[in-house]
């Protein structure tokens, strides 16, 4: 057994306090802390944060020899060891951990030690209440041993992997739990917020059934909706039996609020996406995975799969379970086409080798990322989206991809077996009369634009493209005033007038000699900012050429800016022909 003791010891100095009781230790003992957490693809070394590690053995120190730099060394013991350290944690994510006077959350991987050699061990961990806060209440998917529901106690774990994969939300906490398919599940809310969280229960509800049914069984006995609640955040992470959300306050439908409105929407797509994981990457995962090697890079070219599909499925589901009707959802859809569609990174980069990178490419994006990348969520959506159409197709309305994504759970993630790279190809092969791998190959491995349109007009879907009202508005919604010349740039406003954050390659920013970090502060000797830029592009026509005044760090440039042609980049997408959606959507009335 292997034990820790966690005090969140000094809120406002963010600070836990964490004891690791090792009953039996081998020589030289050595203990590390996970690089990364699973489902967060990127090196964000934990360990940085750990205080004041120390050792004691029968009421003596061990000497701690520092190997690595998540690594440590016990002095030989022959009696019961216990570490002591403290983990400063401010990092307010759903990766790491946070404490502060009015909330706390953590995940295991950046508190907990492992203990090499004794990772398969059952694990204790015993929460003990902040001293100044002991009325606040916890919330966690990790099995208790004892006290009463979310307050202090013992939990515990059948070994280190299990350990970290059970997050913790602690403070004054809304807690509304509701049943799906006989399953208990909870919405737990920390900070201030206004939700109507009988109508989210609800919403959530409909979504987790219309899963648990598409699936027909759940690989958890309960579910949990960590959700921390902020005036500017977004983000979830997947656990095995929760998912740790982070949400603004206006993404939260209020009472008041009875439409449904996009930031909601984008809310419960995101608690869809998670809960999606549970079967999609937490059972069923590559065998790259199998097991994951926190300390290092565990690379696969499947993510495409995992996080493409499911990002598909989690704006397709809610239409699904009729929360969103079809022209929001059409409008979803075609923000995701326009996204990949306006980006030149999509022909520089295959979904196979954005997965591969994401360590690097994904995760630590830089400006030039429109013009490199491409992402494996977004055109990952768009290959499921084009499976499940050419499934439709070829089966006469018989196959679906939801089928597929069943199918394959209980193949290989039910039974733990894990995907290879050509695992999901070879399965699609099996299915009488569907033929899909030169379409397969060619979208995973080439670096082409996808069938799309083709694919959406068989369905009885009309798309359309459009010129935007300028580059930061780029998506599946008509623009009221469409731009009348290309800028070829993304911008946020800036003291001194108007900061380009992307400029995308061969368009008329980028031949004027403009890059990314550049404050332009005047066209044709005009003052310009963010909400004048508008009038800017409606001013000139095609082929005018204009000079532009901008800063490139503290140097004044004189450059001639020529307006190219606008870029058709919005996609709009609609019902043409209702009696063609043969069941994949449902037309609203």
């Amino acid at each position: 057994m292997i034990a820790y003791d966690i005090t969140p010891i000094d809120l406002h100095g963010h600070l836990f306090n964490v004891s690791l009781t090792i009953e039996r230790t081998m020589d030289e003992q050595e203990l590390w802390l996970p690089n990364w957490i699973p489902g967060s693809y990127l090196i964000r070394d934990f360990s940085k944060h750990i205080i004041g590690l120390h050792a004691e053995s029968n009421g003596r120190p061990l000497k701690v020899r520092l190997i690595a730099k998540n690594r440590w060394q016990l002095e030989s013991s022959q009696h019961p060891v216990t570490v002591h350290y403290q983990v400063y944690a401010w990092d307010l994510s759903v990766r790491s951990a946070y404490l502060d006077q009015f909330q706390g959350f953590f995940n295991n991987t950046s508190l907990c030690l492992a203990v090499e050699g004794q990772t398969d061990l059952p694990c204790e961990l015993h929460l003990h209440a902040p001293p100044q806060a002991p009325e606040w209440q916890v919330a966690t998917g990790m099995p208790r041993k004892n006290g009463q529901s979310h307050s202090w106690g013992t939990f515990q774990a059948d070994s280190y992997d299990a350990l970290i994969d059970y997050p913790f939300l602690i403070g004054n906490l809304t807690i509304e739990e509701f049943i799906a398919h006989g399953i208990k599940h909870s919405l737990v809310l920390s900070g201030r917020h206004f939700a109507d969280t009988s109508r989210i229960t609800a919403d959530l509800a409909r979504i987790c059934e219309t899963q648990l049914t598409m699936f027909d069984e759940a690989p958890f006995q309960s579910y949990t909706f960590l959700t921390m609640v902020v005036g500017d955040g977004f983000g979830g992470l997947e656990h095995r039996n929760s998912t740790a959300l982070l949400c603004s306050r206006k993404d939260l439908i209020s009472a008041h609020q009875h439409e449904m409105n996009d930031n909601y929407q984008n809310f419960l797509s995101l608690c869809c996406h998670e809960y999606f994981h549970s079967w999609n990457i937490k059972t069923l995962k590559p065998r790259a995975f199998l097991p994951y090697q926190l300390e290092q890079e565990s690379y696969t070219e499947q993510l495409w799969f995992y996080e493409g599909m499911t990002s598909y499925f989690d704006d397709y589901l809610l239409h699904a379970s009729g929360i969103i009707n079809d022209k929001r959802y059409l409008k979803i859809l075609g923000d995701t086409i326009a996204r990949v569609e306006r980006s030149a990174g999509q022909l520089q980069q295959s979904v196979t080798e954005s997965s591969f990178l994401a360590w690097t490419k994904f995760y630590q994006q830089n400006e030039n990322a429109p013009n490199s990348i491409v992402s494996y969520y977004a055109k990952g959506a768009l290959i499921a989206l084009s499976l499940d159409l050419m499934l439709r197709l070829q089966s006469g309305h018989k196959l679906t991809l939801a089928r597929v994504m069943k199918e394959l759970w209980h193949e290989f993630g039910k039974t733990a077996i894990g995907t290879a790279d050509d695992t999901v190809l070879s399965w699609l092969n099996h299915y009488p009369g569907i033929d899909v791998s030169d379409f397969l190959k060619d979208a995973l491995y080439n670096k082409e634009s996808l069938p799309i349109t083709e694919l959406l007009q068989n369905f009885g879907i009309l798309v359309e493209k459009q010129i935007p009202g300028d580059d930061n508005s780029t998506g599946g919604k008509a623009s009221e005033q469409p731009a009348k010349v290309n800028f070829g740039a993304k911008y946020k406003a800036s003291s001194q007038g108007l900061e380009l954050t992307n400029v995308y390659h061969d368009e008329s920013a980028y031949h004027a000699g403009l890059s990314a970090g550049d404050r332009i502060i005047a066209i044709d000797h005009l003052q310009v900012t963010d909400k004048s830029v508008k009038r800017v592009l409606d001013r000139y026509i095609p082929g005018d050429t204009v000079t532009a005044h901008a800063f490139r760090r503290d140097e004044l440039m004189t450059l001639e800016l020529t307006w190219l042609e606008p870029v058709k980049s919005n996609c709009l997408l609609s019902v043409a022909q209702p009696d063609k959606l043969k069941g994949w959507l449902t037309p609203s009335g």
